[in-house]
């Protein structure tokens, strides 16, 4: 088997021409497109809205694209904005939508009727790093306490997180109550819009 490795202008720049989207141009030697649009499934301060902005800032200061512009659509976990580009796929060419593992486990869970793969996967751009904190002022101060506060009672020991149930924060929750040998579906968990 044969592995490509590219760096990233190199996998940006063969993102935004697979695309083939607007008027293709030429500027030192690297083939931009005029405008790029993403479609965020997710409120404004997220984590779908820092990525979607970041990489539009990146391609734009590169100059492989010429403008980006953004288009929040929170609801249903990303399902608004799912069965948004699929419906709607004819007129949205140019428009690229920020995915990752809440829109795949709801598509494949069927929580919304359309499936992420009816999308075209363009790039990988950000990995996912979790990690469980607590305000400076609670008496949570280390796992032993979280672990005592939900043996003392798990219905009073929730955990927020910034995705969906059944999301990436859900599963992190879990994953790391069943790791220290709890009930993992015993964890009560608190969806936030936008991360919390």
């Amino acid at each position: 088997m044969t592995t490509l490795k590219l760096g990233r202008r190199a996998l940006m720049a063969s993102a935004v021409a697979a695309l083939s989207f607007g008027t293709l141009a030429f500027a030192d030697g690297h083939q931009v497109v005029d405008s790029i649009h993403f479609l965020i499934p997710g409120g404004a301060g997220g984590g779908w809205d820092g990525t979607a902005r970041g990489t539009g800032e990146a391609l734009t200061n590169a100059g492989l694209a010429g403008t980006a512009s953004y288009e929040n659509m929170s609801g249903g976990g990303g399902g608004k904005a799912i069965g948004y580009l699929i419906e709607n796929a004819d007129s949205n060419h140019g428009t690229l939508m920020v995915n990752s593992t809440p829109i795949v486990i709801r598509s494949l869970t069927g929580v919304f009727p359309h499936n992420f793969r009816d999308l075209t996967l363009v790039a990988g751009t950000i990995g996912d790093y979790a990690a469980m904190v607590v305000g400076a002022d609670s008496p949570i101060n280390s796992m032993e306490d979280l672990l005592a506060a939900y043996d003392a009672d798990p219905s009073s020991t929730a955990i927020g997180g910034g995705s969906v149930p059944g999301g990436m924060d859900h599963l992190v929750a879990a994953m790391t109550m069943d790791a220290a040998g709890r009930d993992a579906l015993g964890v009560i968990y608190i969806p936030y819009d936008a991360c919390g």
